[in-house]
């Protein structure tokens, strides 16, 4: 579930599309850059949103019906809140999130259905069709693919120095999910029961795939599921 964090620092720089970011890494002399293509006016939302502007903010991947941001690509190194970077090792520490959820009055609606038990709800809803499984499957999949090839090969070839990185950088998906343990196979009783985790997340990944002419691998169904209980649960929230 999403939580808003206190304020961390705020980036500033006078160059309104796009930029480079520079830091120095903590394990090797190269410095930690990458594209960003981000509108000073959306940063200045985003810290209204978020109380910070995520170091490793690429774009503002998802907006909503109002125009201000839904949904954030970040870069999967260096990322997270307050609290995750005081607990991280340096610039290179992995960030699994590709598609990062920062609207508050959309995020409440979905904490909303959490606590309201629909993400048993939805997987359930899973469980009742392979089909739909196997295209969440997909989704999953092809998550994780976009965030590992998202990041340049020098960073690639840092991170498979460490199995636990590349696990979690290369292969794991949405929220972090271990999605081939409940995978379908020719015997479902070896399986584990589908997992979400966290609907934040999911509905993330779906607007910022609605978003992104690009996107080549199935929607994401309880990105999906989410928007139209959303929609029918609060008719006057512009989504």
């Amino acid at each position: 579930m999403l939580q808003l964090l206190l304020p961390l620092f705020v980036l500033q720089n006078s160059e309104p599309i796009s930029r480079n970011i520079s830091s120095k890494l903590s394990c090797t002399d190269a410095p930690l850059t990458f594209p960003t293509n981000v509108q000073d006016s959306d940063r200045e939302m985003i810290l209204d949103q978020l109380g910070y502007v995520p170091e490793n903010l690429v774009s503002v991947s998802a907006r909503r019906g109002t125009g201000s941001p839904l949904a954030l690509k970040t870069y999967s190194l260096n990322g997270g809140g307050a609290r995750r970077k005081r607990k991280a090792l340096g610039d290179m520490t992995p960030f699994p999130t590709l598609y990062w959820f920062c609207c508050p009055i959309v995020s409440k609606a979905i904490s909303d259905l959490e606590r309201e038990g629909y993400v048993r709800i939805l997987e359930d809803r899973l469980e009742e069709d392979e089909s739909i499984l196997a295209n969440f499957i997909k989704s999953h999949e092809g998550y994780a693919l976009e965030r590992w090839n998202s990041l340049l090969p020098q960073h690639q070839e840092y991170l498979q120095k460490s199995d636990r990185m590349t696990e979690m950088v290369k292969y794991s998906g949405i929220a972090g999910t271990d999605f081939k343990s409940f995978a379908p196979n020719n015997d479902n009783h070896d399986r584990d029961r589908a997992s979400i985790k966290c609907l934040h997340a999911h509905y993330a990944h779906y607007r910022s795939q609605l978003e992104n002419d690009d996107c080549d691998y199935p929607l994401n169904i309880i990105g999906e599921w989410t928007h139209e209980i959303l929609s029918e649960k609060n008719p006057d929230l512009i989504l």
